[in-house]
């Protein structure tokens, strides 16, 4: 069946949108910034935000940041999250003892490594597996570095993606953060859905991603989840990104 000549223009932007994105490896070395923090810092959101200027930001979209972040950006994980938020967000999962981790669209893979790593202080995960439908080079080495972490190139849209997440069974959470268009991310939502016990959402409140934000008030109107936000802004700045995360109820009382 053919596209309608909208959606059609839609996915050809997407196909150039994605053959101009080329991950860059990132500095694993910073790992030892996170291994070398008592697991008490790492519940404190005030420790962890200043632990990601140190574990270094991304500097694409940089007129997101604000500039006093700026001399952080460009370097080491180049994590595409606000410090503000991500610090937050991370806190909770401490709480949560999140058990294994699926992430969706991980980019240069700064917030899957330092998600990964942060949760490890705690116990070691089940699994932790990052999906990107473009090669990512510094999962290939975080993979040798941590043996319970993988790599998966595939697009989210197409059938390998629906036999990876069976082979997976339970997962205890999913990240949520690749094309930012309403259509895709329901979908994925809609396929780990069954499976996740916990799942997140970035670009929440970004002016940018309206259909993010559709998404992310159709998964609280279901009444299945105790829901997070966090979508602390810099003054003068957007509103950008913002994290979502959905708990079963089951689960934030078991």
């Amino acid at each position: 069946m053919l596209m309608n000549p909208s959606a059609w223009a839609a996915q050809k932007r997407s196909w150039q949108i994605l053959k101009s994105l080329n991950p860059v490896a990132m500095d694993l070395d910073r790992i030892h910034f996170i291994r070398s923090r008592s697991p008490e810092s790492l519940t404190r959101s005030e420790d962890l935000e200043a632990l990601l200027l140190e574990l270094g930001l991304n500097d694409e979209g940089l007129n997101e940041f604000p500039a006093h972040l700026h001399p952080f950006c460009g370097a080491g994980f180049r994590i595409w999250q606000y410090p503000t938020q991500f610090s937050k967000y991370l806190a909770q999962l401490t709480a949560i003892n999140v058990q294994s981790y699926l992430e969706l669209g991980v980019r240069h893979g700064g917030s899957f490594v330092a998600t990964v790593e942060i949760l490890e202080r705690f116990h070691l995960l089940d699994f932790a597996i990052g999906v990107d439908v473009i090669p990512t080079p510094s999962m290939a080495h975080y993979t040798k570095m941590n043996p319970r972490s993988a790599f998966v190139c595939l697009n989210t849209q197409s059938n390998d993606f629906n036999t990876l997440i069976d082979r997976l069974g339970e997962i205890d959470l999913v990240f949520i953060d690749s094309h930012h268009e309403e259509a895709q991310c329901r979908a994925e939502f809609e396929v780990v859905r069954g499976s996740a016990n916990i799942v997140a959402f970035h670009d929440i409140c970004n002016l940018n991603c309206p259909g993010i934000a559709q998404v992310w008030s159709e998964v609280k109107a279901t009444g299945e989840y105790i829901c997070f936000e966090y979508a602390e802004q810099y003054s003068g700045l957007g509103p950008c990104m913002g994290i979502g995360l959905a708990v079963r109820t089951e689960r934030m009382t078991s």
